[in-house]
């Protein structure tokens, strides 16, 4: 009997091969003309399912496009395709090709004109593995809730630069998150996590976990009928995988976005999950993770029956907020946001709010200090550390735009942190 296909997810297509030589099979292409970042790269199921009363050997996704697909692995024939998550750039999915219904408003990089839609490019689910149960016929997704405004950047001046920052065809400055404190408000409650209990036959959820932090772990079920998942709020959670019942819960003292495993020794079984805060959401949208357990220790965590083991206390840290003072003219912010959106965002968070993983320079005792800025910007004081040099791209005034800008960013958290307190 030959080998079955080999699967390959690339962008926004499954690609079946046949793995001893390589020799094409088929492929579903999932969004033809793709402009919003939606890659197919999430991983896939294989399952027998019964269908309309028929037997059918399957192949499951929940790409970032925010449709979960049935597709018939031996054809590639497409079965089922339905909206698992919140979706505004498609009416739908056409019903026998399974071709994305596009609403022609959402093509932003034709029609020129700002979009915002759900989901942005993390996706209604990212990287985080989903995990389908045999027993209660469930695919358990952990999917994100979070728009973006798409804002195409302007072709005539345009420039791709790999290297030191992203180049995506998208204009920094018009697709960073409004800097206002009631807007920014209203697009952290319209942003969340969702834990989904799947059901591929029926097509739709059976029942879901709501979390205020869209990013979270991967997901683990076991043939005992349990649902393990890290949260963004650094808990380790043990569900009901039949009517997701929170049965247990531990605080790990830090975010987690790993999947677990569980393994038997010596007949007895553990569970494992590498607890640590990281990831695409918190390294670059900073704002969305204002509610995570970041900034604690990353552990390997085991667990088993009747175990009594416990952290040790959680390392308090307490950051200062002492910006210097905000004399720069307005004219010179404004091109150190340009600037910063250009070159800094993606590591240190849009409009300058850092999400946990690398320093937020709000916080960072060089504002007041224009050498050791410069230094560390241009001159590689801080490469031993991973901070890159960006001497190719940027002038001394423009690097001192750009500190004038997060000056005025720390002030505005000051603010933010003042009035919340109050």
């Amino acid at each position: 009997m030959p080998p079955p296909p080999y699967f390959h997810h690339s962008p926004c297509q499954v690609l079946a091969l046949k793995p001893d030589t390589g020799e094409y099979v088929w492929h579903f292409q999932q969004v033809p003309g793709e402009d919003w970042d939606y890659t197919a790269t999430q991983h896939m199921i294989l399952a027998d399912l019964t269908i309309d009363g028929r037997p059918r050997k399957v192949i499951m996704q929940a790409p970032k496009n925010g449709f979960f697909y049935v597709l018939d692995r031996a054809t590639g024939e497409f079965i089922s395709g339905t909206a698992y998550a919140k979706v505004t750039w498609a009416e739908g999915l056409d019903p026998k090709t399974g071709r994305p219904i596009v609403k022609p408003e959402a093509l932003y990089s034709t029609t020129g004109k700002p979009q915002l839609i759900y989901p942005g490019p993390g996706g209604a689910h990212n990287w985080h593995p989903m995990s389908y149960n045999p027993r209660t016929g469930y695919v358990y997704i952990p999917s994100l809730e979070a728009a973006f405004g798409y804002v195409a950047h302007d072709p005539k001046t345009f420039q791709k630069r790999p290297g030191v920052f992203w180049s995506f065809g998208i204009d920094p400055v018009g697709a960073a998150m409004p800097e206002d404190e009631a807007t920014r408000k209203a697009i952290r409650a319209g942003s969340k996590g969702r834990l989904i209990a799947w059901d591929p036959v029926q097509k739709k959820a059976a029942w879901n976990v709501e979390y205020p932090v869209a990013w979270n772990g991967g997901l683990l079920s076991t043939e005992g009928g349990l649902l393990f998942q890290g949260t963004g709020q650094g808990r380790f959670v043990a569900y009901d995988a039949k009517d997701g019942k929170k049965l247990w819960d531990f605080h790990a003292q830090t975010g987690i976005i790993a999947a677990p495993v569980t393994y038997e020794v010596d007949g007895e079984q553990y569970v494992t999950v590498l607890a640590g805060w990281g990831g695409a959401i918190p390294l670059v949208v900073g704002e969305l993770a204002l509610d995570a357990a970041k900034g604690g220790t990353n552990r390997i965590l085991t667990f088993k029956l009747g175990a009594k083991g416990e952290l040790p206390p959680m390392r308090t840290v307490v950051r200062k907020l002492a910006p210097p003072q905000a004399t720069a003219a307005k004219e010179v912010v404004d091109k150190g946001r340009a600037h910063y959106q250009q070159y800094c965002a993606a590591c240190h968070g849009d409009t300058a709010a850092a999400g946990g993983i690398v320093p937020d320079l709000r916080y960072s005792a060089t504002l007041g200090d224009a050498g050791a800025w410069k230094a560390i910007t241009l001159e590689g004081a801080m490469l031993k550390n991973g901070m890159v040099t960006f001497e190719k791209y940027l002038k001394p005034d423009e690097v001192e735009q750009i500190r004038a800008y997060v000056i005025q960013r720390a002030h505005d958290e000051k603010k933010r942190l003042e009035t919340a307190t109050k």
